[in-house]
């Protein structure tokens, strides 16, 4: 290699290091913001596009402007994937007795170990970004040579078979109400996603009513069921490793599989794992589940490269800021997206300890109750900007659903039907 191409390789790399930093801070600041989804994220930065741009191309030549500014949006997303895990943890948190409507990290908060479950977290995040990173070239390639088409063509089947796994993960007796559930949640998602409501946002783009739905189904109730004990235990920081990387890579399996579905959260693809690889405690629960949600991204970008299909949101602005141009394995974009997943992983793992150690010293000294009050008062308001006052009423409805589940004791994974069941719909010619 010459000095000049070893030159451009280094400027390259000082590059992609500025704009992932500068995403990572994004996505720090709206993953550790309670409710704020990463779609509703990318819609955001899809609104400032032109002041990003210009941003960046203070540090980088006009040509590269596009792709880094990808980058950036790529590195937001990852960071933000993996520290929302934070606000999920400290936020809503049920009296200890509430155990069907606790998660296994609150679970671990509530013993004195919420800094384990977040180091958990944080591995199993980094383990998915880097053993997706080894996997993305050969995935392209199958993807390309014949299983894309396949997986395409078990859409219908995948998504069935997964709201149906749902249902038989269900307590028996609970059956009945979580199928109503998933159809409930659905109804909901299909009048969301396809009906011309009257919203109107605030800043101008396009309404985010994704946000009200998701807020009332799973953030409102829980801040709702929180307990009224208003303060959470000290937590212990004992150990750096508390976990392996297995964890992590059952879930990059769960998470290249998951991400060519749309509509197929992470905690959905938790479920199919735990069928799949055998049940895991709660530590190896919060790794997996972490590592689907970070691989996921990965693999939603390999989709878009194979097939030029949009999986998700964030890929939906990459897709528009590189103006549906293709992407090709070991050209300047794809690897340029590579080296953006490993520096903004081992990023997030970063500010996820950094964050967490900070929040567990603050978290024994704050009033809970009224810190999910301000939450609450902050979704209201962010509903508001984004979709007007008639997404208050999206909201009102989606929380009195999302309540049921609370009052009669049934799975609130049964509630993701409100992505899964239009995706399905859509799928089968009947949306």
């Amino acid at each position: 290699m010459s000095q000049t191409s070893k030159s451009m390789c280094l400027d390259l790399l000082l590059m992609i290091f500025y704009v992932c930093t500068i995403g990572a801070i994004v996505g720090s600041i709206s993953g550790l913001v309670p409710g704020i989804h990463v779609n509703t994220l990318a819609a955001l930065i899809l609104v400032f596009n032109d002041t990003l741009e210009s941003l960046i191309s203070i540090i980088v030549p006009d040509d590269y402007v596009p792709m880094m500014l990808a980058c950036m949006v790529v590195s937001a997303a990852v960071v933000h994937s993996a520290t929302d895990f934070i606000p999920s943890l400290f936020f809503g948190v049920p009296d200890a007795e509430n155990t069907l409507n606790i998660m296994p990290g609150q679970e671990m908060l509530l013993e004195g170990h919420g800094m384990v479950a977040i180091r958990c977290a944080a591995i199993g995040s980094l383990v998915g970004a880097f053993a997706s990173i080894i996997l993305s070239i050969p995935m392209y390639y199958l993807l390309s040579n014949g299983l894309g088409d396949y997986l395409d063509s078990l859409t219908i089947g995948v998504l069935i078979s997964v709201l149906a796994l749902m249902i038989y993960r269900e307590r028996e007796g609970r059956r009945i109400l979580g199928l109503a559930l998933i159809c409930g949640s659905g109804a909901l998602g299909c009048v969301t996603m396809s009906m011309d409501l009257p919203f109107v946002n605030v800043f101008g783009m396009e309404p985010e009513s994704m946000f009200p739905m998701l807020s009332g189904l799973f953030g409102i109730p829980a801040l709702l069921i929180s307990s009224p004990s208003g303060h959470i235990p000290p937590q212990e920081d004992d150990e750096i490793l508390p976990i392996g990387p297995i964890p992590g890579l059952k879930g990059t399996v769960t998470g290249s599989i998951m991400g060519w579905y749309p509509g197929v959260t992470s905690s959905c693809g938790a479920s199919v794992a735990s069928s799949v690889f055998g049940e895991e405690d709660k530590r190896g629960y919060v790794s997996i589940i972490s590592s689907i949600g970070t691989s996921a991204t990965m693999f939603t970008f390999i989709a878009l490269a194979v097939s030029g299909k949009e999986r998700s949101g964030t890929m939906t602005v990459v897709n528009g800021i590189l103006d549906g141009a293709p992407i090709r394995p070991f050209d300047d974009t794809f690897v340029a997206i590579l080296i953006t997943m490993a520096i903004s992983s081992i990023l997030a793992y970063l500010i996820m300890i950094r964050a967490g150690k900070i929040i567990c010293k603050v978290i024994e000294h704050v009033d809970v109750s009224k810190m999910n009050a301000a939450v609450l008062t902050l979704m209201i308001v962010l509903t508001i900007l984004f979709t007007g006052y008639w997404g208050l009423v999206l909201l009102l409805a989606c929380t009195l659903l999302g309540l049921v589940p609370v009052v009669f004791d049934a799975n609130r994974m049964h509630l993701t039907g409100c992505l899964i069941v239009p995706v399905l719909l859509f799928k089968l010619g009947l949306m």
